[in-house]
């Protein structure tokens, strides 16, 4: 008897391993936020090797595609992993965020003259960011490639996921591969989301459906800093200026200088304000014309009247991030200069927080560790990284 029970559970061991299963996982929830720091350690150390987990190989990295987008593809035993890039200090990729517009969540998009249906919901009334939408249509050859090559290795169980930009694109792909015509892609496929920091990508219905269908069943996460303005926004713009054909022309073309950080300084603004829909419409309108200068002419589906953005997601938080003390030489600083400074009682004076640092992906990687797995935390050897502070 013993021996049957002792093959009995082998044998569900062998079936399980390898599969993704309804629920947060804690492991799976620190090894992808640990893959949405690749991009970021390749681009400062030149190397990924320290932060990515044990087991997991890189089998794919796409092009730069759509407006600065980038995904990678890992894979580890029989699951898959695709980890898109979050927003770079491009033009192009900013102004991906800025094209929030809402367009119908089924419709289709011609690029250059070639048209692609697309569907990300079922439900009618469903809109998304039209930036977002955008960016799948453009990458959804390749991905699906890349899907058919995970397939061809027996590999089946898939998750999606993302820092900032690259979780709202992690969440629209989810969207848009459930919803794909029967025999586009495996039947056997099963997928699961970890979406981090990522803003908004559609409306209240569009979240509903997506939560019934997804986070609710376990298999969608989005994990968040409450302190990071990002996951309440649907898009930046300059709220002084505005966005302009103009301005958008001289940071393409290099006759002004393109200051992202700027970009979002004190212009964060819910979607939900007065007389905003109009600005909406008529910028993005400015914005579509603007990409027809990469792409070719594009023809988008006609805008939705909507700007009521919602969350999507099973919630996680985790806690802020605490800013280091960083004592500084004010000698030879002006009274004006000094004024927003933190100082202590004893006078000395300290480095203000940087706006992004509660958005920074290697903090949500530290705070993760410090949250579900201790042991790791106290061992790591950086706790910040010198480009945050």
């Amino acid at each position: 008897m013993r021996r049957l029970v002792t093959l009995i559970f082998l044998l569900f061991s062998i079936l399980s391993f390898g599969q993704l299963k309804p629920g947060f996982n804690t492991n799976e929830a620190k090894h992808t936020m640990a893959m949405c720091n690749s991009y970021n350690f390749i681009k400062q150390f030149n190397s990924d090797q320290t932060i990515i987990p044990n087991g997991y190989n890189l089998s794919y990295t796409s092009d730069v595609m759509s407006m600065d987008n980038k995904f990678q593809v890992y894979e580890n035993g029989k699951i898959g992993v695709i980890n898109y890039r979050g927003s770079t200090d491009s033009v192009i990729s900013w102004v991906e965020n800025c094209y929030s517009a809402m367009i119908p969540a089924n419709g289709t998009i011609t690029i250059d003259g070639e048209a692609t249906e697309y569907a990300f919901a079922k439900e009618e009334t469903a809109a998304v960011h039209a930036g977002y939408g955008l960016t799948i249509v453009v990458l959804s050859d390749v991905l699906k490639a890349q899907i058919k090559a995970l397939n061809s290795k027996g590999i089946y169980h898939i998750i999606i996921t993302g820092h900032s930009q690259g979780g709202a694109l992690a969440t629209m792909t989810r969207a848009y591969l459930e919803n794909l015509p029967k025999g586009e892609l495996s039947s056997k496929n099963v997928y699961k989301t970890y979406a981090y920091a990522q803003p908004m990508s559609g409306n209240k219905e569009f979240a509903i459906e997506y939560d019934e269908r997804f986070s609710d069943g376990g298999t969608s996460y989005s994990i968040i800093n409450p302190q990071d303005p990002i996951p309440n926004l649907p898009f930046n713009y300059e709220e002084e200026t505005l966005i302009t054909k103009d301005k958008i022309k001289g940071w393409l073309f290099g006759d002004d200088e393109f200051k992202p950080k700027d970009l979002g300084k004190d212009a964060f603004i819910r979607l939900f304000e007065r007389g905003i829909k109009s600005y909406v419409k008529n910028s993005n309108t400015l914005v579509n014309k603007i990409l027809g200068l990469k792409f070719g002419k594009i023809e988008m589906p006609e805008f939705v009247s909507d700007i009521n953005y919602f969350p999507t997601g099973n919630l996680k938080e985790i806690e802020p991030f605490e800013y280091p003390k960083i004592e500084l030489d004010v000698s030879d600083l002006t009274e004006e200069e000094l004024k927003d400074l933190p100082q202590d009682e004893d006078g000395n004076w300290y480095k203000q927080e940087p706006k992004f640092f509660q958005h920074s992906p290697y903090n949500y990687y530290v705070a993760m560790l410090k949250k579900w797995d201790r042991s790791s935390f106290e061992n790591l050897e950086l706790f910040y990284l010198d480009s945050d502070l």
